[in-house]
């Protein structure tokens, strides 16, 4: 379902920021973008807020990790 294919990019994402890749981000961003349009659709509104503030974060913080 949408939400174990948005886990797994959540994920992968956890994953590389240990590894201190920037492309981290992109991978928190999309599984957190699924997440919320999941939630949504569920008309679970508090998950898709947090999941929507997590999305901003990513966004916020690959735009400050700076160039690769």
């Amino acid at each position: 379902t949408w939400g174990w294919l948005g886990n797994l990019f959540i994920v992968i994402g956890i994953w590389l920021v240990g590894n201190k890749n920037r492309k981290a981000f992109i991978f928190s961003i999309i599984g957190e973008s699924i997440w919320t349009l999941y939630a949504f659709k569920l008309r679970m509104y508090d998950l898709a807020i947090i999941c929507l503030v997590f999305c901003l974060l990513a966004i916020r913080n690959y735009r400050k990790w700076g160039n690769p």
